[in-house]
């Protein structure tokens, strides 16, 4: 099982977490602050990190750029502030779900068993060797292949490709006119999905059932902010509304 770290200055709540995991197999860390939470990441080995916003000595803000500096370890950050500006600077710190307090255990426990499971099913494709095509070899030396190159929605050599935007689902990176961009695990989930389905319209429901593995309230918020961060990294029209409807690949991009 994994080795979870919780950094909570409810003393109530990080009981609760922290007996929650344990029952359910889990090696736990907590911390209540953000300052002794850093120290036991720092300790050793940790695979998931669930830290709270507002935190003494140290805020979560903080605490999820130190740990960004040296690792991809995924992090779901919580805060009871409902405020969207709070929400965008917590995603864009590279956290991989964000979750609004009060929330309940099972949600929590969802979330968790969700990012868990995506990490897992990466590092397993990760440790798969590749498998080269014998045909449609690019040029030798060459660069990534441009999106009209890959197709729109069509998948060649693992590349996704629709306006300037080219999806590697091998590699795990997303470039934009040539430049690989940093996305969250969740965000480049988002965008691989959108691109594997151009014509389709997802509704949130949809996309939080594909990232997640099931949808609530939270997890819509959550798919909003995800597109909005999206948005900002790879242009107004990557992603594009469905007004009453949903989210799809942007048709006007490029």
């Amino acid at each position: 099982m994994a080795r979870l770290l919780i950094i909570e200055d409810e003393s109530e709540l990080l009981h609760a977490l922290e007996q929650l995991f344990v029952h359910d197999g889990h090696d736990v860390l907590t911390a209540a602050d953000g300052e002794q939470g850093l120290r036991r990441f720092r300790e050793g080995r940790v695979d998931l990190v669930i830290v709270d916003i507002l935190l003494p000595k140290l805020d979560g803000f903080a605490v999820c750029k130190a740990i960004r500096h040296g690792s991809d370890v995924p992090i779901i950050v919580t805060t009871a502030l409902d405020d969207e500006g709070h929400q965008l600077q917590g995603f864009s710190l590279l956290a991989d779900d964000y979750v609004t307090k009060p929330y309940s255990l099972s949600v929590m426990r969802e979330r968790v068993r969700a990012v868990l499971r995506r990490c897992a099913a990466r590092s397993d494709a990760a440790a798969s060797p590749a498998i080269e095509p014998t045909t449609a070899a690019g040029p030798a030396g060459g660069t990534a292949a441009s999106a009209a190159e890959c197709g729109t929605g069509t998948a060649a050599r693992g590349l996704l490709g629709f306006g300037d935007i080219i999806v590697d689902t091998e590699a795990h990176e997303v470039l934009l006119r040539g430049d690989v961009v940093t996305l969250t695990r969740t965000e480049f989930d988002i965008i691989r999905l959108l691109a594997e389905h151009p014509r389709r319209v997802f509704t949130r429901d949809a996309l939080a059932r594909q990232v997640w593995g099931y949808a609530d309230d939270c997890g819509n918020k959550a798919i909003n902010i995800h597109v909005m961060n999206l948005r900002r990294k790879l242009g107004a029209d990557s992603v594009e509304t469905v007004r009453g409807v949903g989210y799809r690949a942007g048709t006007r991009h490029g």
